[in-house]
């Protein structure tokens, strides 16, 4: 199954392979060059060719963006990465979060490209554990708005961007983060790239070269975790793209082999495993399908949702309140052990990663959202005695189950202790938001409203979403916002 590769741990491939191997098929490849195969079905890709379903998650994935990207364009540091834009960048025609001002493309894409990470309510993708809209989202988009593009070449980029990122992610499965690298940096980066490289309508080699440029320099690390360097990283990668394809359209050249170089690609991040099957397969296999799509119902990290999920259907069902839990113990498989690395944690943003705090809040005040994502909230002495009370184990029978596929990647064994001696448990294998069990229309234009509300949005959110809703029918990409 994909998911089985997906998973593998990077000790077990070595452990096949120590001798580094690049599993290339060259006879589908032009000039034998990855970047050129890319490239090539970027730039050739038309939204007529592309499944009705694969469009479908591509407008719910663009809605989330703008529901994520203006919610979080309140928080801290997106303000911080918003001012600096305005120094740092000239005026322009691209929409940027939290202002009425208009940067050029550039610092359109950093802004946005950490507002729509810094509440890490974003999608996720299991193909190399990526958050890979809010990086190519904010990419096309800021080229979309300054060349005016139309709506149908704006959502056939994301999907040309988001394919690229997620076939990448299969190629290299998710050893590599498992070393510690982060997937949004890498696979997200070259994605934003090849969608920008789409809006611009950059020939075959100007989209190789723009690939190859960007692929060079990706490289961030999962030790970010819980402070602002994830989300500002996040708008980083998206500038990157843009710089990018516009270096390439001018002009510029890479590296055409950066995947199959023994300096390259495969070799640093992966041990020299990439598995270019899943190239042959991007017109078959859809990553917005396969493995699909994670919309978060939760502003936290996804290792959370199905613990969370669990625990309030457990209290739900029992009516249960804070004062009669006595302990509530918590199994999940190794993907969520290395996730949540806050037992104990003093900002929100390490809270997104805390179960303790996340399940806390969940029993103390009934719900995690965002108004939960405070100081207030994380050092409020009802929360912080929550915490206690709450225990995490690795499940070394959980981990191996959902490597091979048989439970969700990020499930999760609650058991609820309580103070008159029952004990209740569930099992969530995949939460709500999961491809396998998705947010429905109604729940995703909730949502929305919420955020766009919360950004200060509101007045303007029904005119946005309708024409999310209807991207294809856009003739000017100028009058989203």
């Amino acid at each position: 199954m994909l998911i089985r590769a997906f998973l593998l741990e990077g000790k077990e491939i070595l452990h096949r392979s120590k001798i580094p191997i690049m599993k290339i098929n060259h006879s589908h490849l032009f000039n034998e060059c990855s970047t050129m195969h890319l490239a090539n079905w970027s730039s050739a890709l038309s939204l007529d060719g592309i499944p009705a379903d694969v469009r479908r998650i591509a407008r719910r994935c663009l809605i989330d963006f703008f529901a994520v990207g203006i919610g979080g364009a309140k928080h801290d540091v997106a303000k911080k990465a918003r001012d600096l834009a305005f120094v740092e960048y000239q005026d322009g025609n691209s929409t940027v979060f939290g202002s009425d001002h208009r940067l050029a493309t550039t610092g359109a894409a950093m802004a946005n490209g950490t507002a729509a990470h810094a509440l890490d309510f974003d999608d996720t993708c299991y193909a190399g554990i990526t958050h890979g809209t809010a990086v190519i989202a904010p990419a096309i988009f800021a080229i979309a708005e300054e060349i005016n593009s139309t709506g149908r070449t704006l959502l056939t980029a994301f999907i040309a961007g988001s394919e690229i990122a997620y076939t990448l992610g299969k190629a290299t499965g998710n050893s590599v983060y498992f070393k510690g690298w982060w997937g949004t940096t890498i696979y997200g980066t070259i994605g934003a790239t090849a969608g920008a490289a789409h809006v611009l309508g950059l020939k075959l080699e100007e989209t190789a070269n723009a690939i190859a440029l960007a692929t060079l320099g990706i490289g961030g690390t999962v030790a970010g975790l819980g402070t602002d360097a994830k989300p500002l990283t996040s708008g980083f990668c998206a500038a990157t793209g843009v710089r990018a394809a516009i270096l390439a359209q001018a002009g510029a050249n890479g590296p055409s082999r950066i995947f199959e170089d023994p300096r390259g690609f495969a070799s640093m991040f992966n041990d020299g495993i990439f598995d270019s099957k899943y190239l042959d397969m991007m017109s078959q296999v859809f990553g917005l399908i396969e493995p699909g799509i994670f919309i978060k119902p939760y502003p936290s990290c996804t290792a959370t949702h199905a613990a969370l999920e669990a625990t309030e259907q457990l209290m739900t069902s029992h009516d249960l309140s804070a004062n009669i839990i006595e302990r509530v113990i918590c199994h999940v498989p190794k993907l969520v052990g290395i996730s949540l690395i806050y037992d104990n944690p003093r900002t929100p943003q390490q809270g997104q990663f805390s179960l303790q705090f996340t399940l806390a809040c969940m029993i103390a005040r009934q719900t995690f959202g965002v108004d939960e994502l405070s100081s207030e909230v994380l050092d409020d002495p009802t929360i912080r005695n929550e915490m206690k009370k709450i225990f995490m184990f690795q499940d070394p029978d959980l981990t191996e189950r959902s490597t091979d596929g048989k439970v969700g990647p990020e499930c999760a064994r609650i058991k609820i202790v309580t103070k008159d001696g029952r004990c209740l448990e569930a099992f969530n294998s995949v939460a709500t938001g999961a491809p396998t069990k998705p947010m429905s229309d109604d729940m995703l234009d909730a949502k929305f409203q919420c955020l766009t509300k919360h950004g200060g949005f509101g007045h303007k959110a029904d005119k946005l979403l309708e024409d999310l809703h209807n991207l294809e029918n856009i003739d000017r990409a100028r009058d989203l916002f």
